[in-house]
């Protein structure tokens, strides 16, 4: 009778170690529902572009910089570039009182862009060549010479960005920036050195 009891216990004993997943003598392990796998396996997973981000200090790329232009505010502002300062080449020009027109002519796989600009009596002009959105053979004159300032051009959406050495050469303006804000002034008016005759009734 006892060795009946025995068997009986020892099947019993296997039969609720099949349905465990145990043996004897061990500890039960738990098998993850379906929902609980899910959960584990969707864990945020952070990016290459995120990480360097976040070591770098979670800093973001700086917003385009406030730019006026005798004291009025445009809608588009300058931008940095590394050490160099950008501005909108067509929307600083037209702030300045320079008439401007744009024009684009289309050849196979690139397009011929020109920007030109007439104030009183000059005319400055900027030509490129947009090949895979990459500005190409960039030339740029005032009054039919070339402006000695290095030929750079950068088109951020529809606004086109040319160096701020450009309108200080091009058209002499005065900048003066800070950490947030540029600011484009006219040259002040210079006066007239007196003629001869000017002098000579002067001295009378």
């Amino acid at each position: 009778m006892n060795r009946k009891k025995a068997l009986l216990a020892a099947g019993l004993l296997a039969g609720a170690a099949a349905l465990t997943g145990c043996t004897p003598n061990t500890t039960p392990v738990s098998t993850p529902t379906p929902g609980t796998a899910q959960e584990m396996t969707a864990q945020p997973q952070t990016t290459a572009d995120a990480q360097a981000t976040m070591e770098a200090g979670g800093e973001e790329t700086p917003g385009p910089l406030s730019l006026r232009v005798d004291g009025e505010t445009l809608d588009v502002g300058a931008v940095m570039e590394g050490d160099k300062l950008l501005l909108p080449l067509e929307e600083t020009a037209s702030a300045l009182g320079w008439k401007v027109e744009r024009e684009e002519q289309a050849e196979e796989t690139l397009v011929r862009k020109s920007v030109q600009m007439d104030k009183d009596d000059s005319r400055i002009s900027v030509t490129w060549v947009d090949s895979d959105n990459t500005a190409r053979e960039i030339t740029w004159q005032k009054d039919g010479l070339l402006i000695p300032v290095d030929t750079e051009l950068t088109t951020i959406g529809e606004t086109v960005y040319v160096p701020a050495a450009f309108f200080e050469t091009a058209m002499r303006v005065r900048l003066q920036t800070d950490a947030q804000e540029v600011n484009v002034l006219t040259p002040e008016p210079q006066q007239t050195p007196p003629n001869d005759a000017q002098n000579d009734a002067q001295n009378e």
